[in-house]
């Protein structure tokens, strides 16, 4: 009887243990240091920092997006977003960089707003028993 109440016991503890979860890719600074405006083109910028995540036409200019995103996940509670970065690269007619702006979750409060709205998938839902049971192969012991 000791032994199944610490097997429980056990598997309700590791249950509750936390993932981080890793969106997008999101360079060093000092990557972001070489981009000058009106010098560095969208073909040295495909070659140092790769495609980025979103591409965008805004007021005749094209925009370069790159994101990345850090989510805590605790068993079937709401994600919380522990970092986010995002670098927003505006070109001009010649196909170089005009503006720079670089964003992070300091700046959701600020003077931009991050839309929340999400597209839901059908088939993904997650059920009870899923939710507590499936961080307990992510522990690893140290």
């Amino acid at each position: 009887m000791k032994f199944f109440t610490f097997l429980l016991l056990f598997f309700a503890i590791f249950a509750c243990s936390f993932r981080v979860e890793k969106s997008g890719y999101m360079f060093d600074n000092n990557d972001i240091d070489f981009i000058k405006k009106g010098v560095t083109s969208k073909t040295t910028l495909l070659k140092s920092l790769g495609t980025p995540t979103i591409v965008s036409q805004i007021d005749d200019k094209e925009l370069w997006i790159y994101y990345s995103e850090n989510s805590k996940h605790i068993l079937f509670f709401k994600p919380t977003i522990i970092e986010r970065d995002i670098l927003l690269l505006k070109f001009d007619e010649e196909n170089r960089v005009d503006d720079i702006k670089k964003l992070d979750l300091k700046d959701e409060d600020r003077q931009y707003f991050f839309n929340q709205n999400k597209t839901f998938v059908q088939g993904h839902k997650n059920n009870l028993f899923k939710s507590i049971y499936e961080n307990i192969g992510s522990i690893i012991p140290r």
